[in-house]
């Protein structure tokens, strides 16, 4: 067998230590430990409460819909999206004033964190 001179070792050492730091890792920081948890509209779905405000979410047309009422006044969602680790939708009232919130779920896929004008409040699913 023919031996390798020292500069291709170092070489080859190099390209090995590369691979084992960045290969397999995905961009995002790899299986949700750099963002949190990944969004999914199915786990959304359904009535969320934090008395006495409360969401209903569904999924039309494969988008977030539903209805929410807050300080009493109930609105429609509209202009949902969905990104990796969190959602936002506006809530459409009678009267067309609006409110924009961006939300996070946790882990147990039971509690979403909604923030609207700086203030984050945490609805439990029920």
């Amino acid at each position: 067998m023919k031996k390798l001179n020292p500069p291709l070792y170092v070489i080859l050492i190099v390209i090995a230590g590369l691979c084992t730091t960045t290969c397999g890792k995905s961009s995002d920081g790899g299986g949700g430990g750099g963002g949190g948890v990944i969004v999914l509209l199915g786990d959304l779905i359904g009535f969320w409460q934090h008395d006495p405000d409360s969401f209903t979410f569904d999924g039309q047309d494969n988008k977030l819909g539903g209805s929410g009422t807050v300080g009493g006044q109930t609105g429609t969602v509209s202009n949902s999206k969905i990104d990796k680790y969190q959602f936002s939708f506006d809530l459409v009232f009678a009267d067309n004033s609006t409110k924009s919130y961006t939300g996070t779920i946790d882990e147990t896929k039971e509690i979403i964190k909604l923030t609207t004008g700086g203030i984050t409040t945490t609805f439990n699913k029920q």
